[in-house]
């Protein structure tokens, strides 16, 4: 809404797809968290199968969202003021208030904040060691991969999809 973008139908799917992300890893958490597996003592593992979930697919959805939000705000991540200082210099406010405004009557010192809050999360060396812990964090994207099929075969629910598949060629 704050460069105007919101009106498009192309922006509004991409909105849409980060929504439906949030969602399907909001449900792998409460997946994780409301139905655990039990252990010892009376105490709870989160859902493994959900964590697995998570830890796959979190290191690709991350880099997609930066990917929307560099795709959908455009140029409006590139033309900000350098400092907050240039609200208090009336010459330069002036400017900003007039070509750095919001669409949607959003005045300019909020979408600056807005974009600001972006680039922080997109552009800069903090984006760009966030989104490489992403990728990261969980190990290598192989090796998590292997764990979620390792899991299935151990847990038979590898050999459950394949009678599955089998039941359904018979």
């Amino acid at each position: 809404r704050a460069t105007g973008g919101d009106a498009f139908r192309g922006n509004q799917a991409a909105l849409g797809e980060v929504i439906a992300l949030r969602h399907m890893f909001w449900s792998f958490s409460n997946a994780m968290a409301h139905n655990p597996i039990p252990w010892a003592n009376g105490a709870v593992l989160p859902n493994l199968d959900a964590a697995l979930a998570y830890r796959t697919f979190m290191s690709e959805a991350y880099p997609r969202v930066i990917d929307t939000v560099r795709r959908v705000i455009a140029s409006g991540l590139i033309y900000l003021p350098s400092s907050v200082r240039d609200f208090n210099n009336p010459e330069i406010d002036k400017y900003l208030a007039q070509y750095v405004r919001g669409s949607n009557d959003m005045g300019h010192i909020e979408r600056i904040k807005i974009m600001k809050l972006l680039w922080d999360a997109t552009g800069t060396e903090f984006g760009g060691r966030h989104a490489l812990y992403e990728l990261n964090y969980a190990g290598a994207p192989e090796e998590v991969r292997l764990q979620v099929l390792k899991g299935a075969e151990r847990g038979g629910r590898l050999k459950a999809m394949e009678e599955l598949v089998d039941t359904c060629m018979a």
